[in-house]
């Protein structure tokens, strides 16, 4: 009976103290869920930080809130509490002279050669914001939030909202150049002749290469209006005599004669039997030594890397047909292609050289 009884005492004991650590793990994830709620109000007071300039006003020097509600013709008190919540996040830093720029804010100038004015526009402006705000409508239906939120699809809606197009563009070339520079600094193409690149739009990443590597050549492939801005963007980069340009239609064929064949950012913008088609492209162009290198951010199954599970959802909110890969997804459809992935060379930011070969 007494060995019972301790038995139950010991037993009630345990799920005493699991109750308490599971009351105490359920207190400390509060704060995070809450951040996670609320962090549309950064987002926010970010994009009217960059909308008003206010990190340009602050270049030379610290200035008060009088200062910068007169250049920015807003209201002093509500200007001066918002410039104060964002110290809080180390944006800008508050003195008695005014306020004044931090290493964060030093991104928002727009002389900044990182500057992410462009992006945060995009990111954190009406485009995105609505577009978000729509995401229930992906979820049920499968269809973009972007033609819900605007009406119809995006770039239907850029050709009659030329402002917002630009606003899209400039960002996606910002966001190029940060590509580019991972590419570069974590890639190598030494030993390559000549480089197709594919779909490869006004040709920023194919001349970078070939500034930085002078004994290689090249061929740019993207459709007729796309490459036509491509000429004096090539003659800036001095590469015209080592660069031909081919205009076409990755959906039907590409160019032959390459050594390596580029895609950036291309093939998450299509579902797998146009992705497909695209690859199958590009294994009947290649002989038999030539390599395929896909430059995209890939999926992961743990936690810790959650930016790509993040973008997928933001290209399933944008694009009819966006989605980014796990490695065994490219895997199967590199086999399905005719082609065989070989290896994945990690190049920061989510930022992944998939390569493979004809199988």
């Amino acid at each position: 009976m007494r060995d019972g009884w301790q038995e139950t005492f010991q037993l009630s004991l345990s799920m005493i103290r699991r109750r308490i650590i599971m009351e105490e793990n359920q207190q400390s994830k509060t704060p995070q869920l809450g951040e996670y709620v609320y962090a549309y109000r950064i987002s926010a007071m970010i994009h009217v930080a960059t909308e008003l300039n206010i990190a340009d006003l602050l270049q030379d020097g610290p200035k008060d809130s009088h200062y910068l509600a007169v250049k920015t013709a807003t209201h002093e008190p509500s200007l001066y509490r918002f410039l104060r919540a964002l110290t809080a996040i180390d944006l800008f830093q508050e003195s008695e002279n005014g306020f004044e720029l931090t290493d964060l804010s030093r991104f928002l100038l727009s002389d900044h050669p990182d500057s992410l004015q462009a992006v945060i526009h995009f990111a954190c402006g009406e485009l995105s914001w609505l577009t978000w705000g729509e995401l229930l409508h992906v979820v049920k239906t499968g269809q973009p939030s972007f033609e819900k939120a605007f009406g119809m699809p995006k770039f239907d809606y850029f050709k009659t909202h030329p402002q917002a197009g630009k606003t899209f563009n400039t960002a996606m070339d910002t966001l190029t150049v940060y590509c580019i520079k991972d590419i570069l600094a974590h890639y190598d193409f030494s030993e390559t002749e000549c480089i197709v690149d594919i779909g490869g739009g006004v040709g920023r990443l194919l001349f970078s290469i070939l500034e930085k590597y002078p004994e290689t050549h090249g061929i740019l492939h993207d459709l007729p209006h796309v490459v036509r801005e491509a000429y004096p963007l090539r003659d800036q980069f001095g590469v015209e005599d080592r660069c031909q340009i081919i205009e076409g239609q990755f959906f039907e064929s590409v160019p032959q004669g390459g050594d390596m064949y580029l895609l950036k950012w291309i093939l998450h913008s299509w579902r797998d039997e146009h992705a497909l088609q695209i690859l199958q492209n590009c294994a009947q162009a290649m002989n038999d030594t030539a390599k395929i290198v896909i430059f995209e951010g890939l999926i992961h199954d743990d936690f810790k890397s959650p930016d790509g599970k993040m973008f997928d959802v933001h290209l399933m909110a944008f694009y009819p047909e966006g989605k980014l890969r796990t490695q065994a997804e490219f895997s199967q459809l590199f086999q399905e292609a005719g082609l065989r992935l070989t290896r994945t060379v990690p190049l920061g930011n989510n930022l992944y050289a998939i390569e493979g070969t004809r199988s």
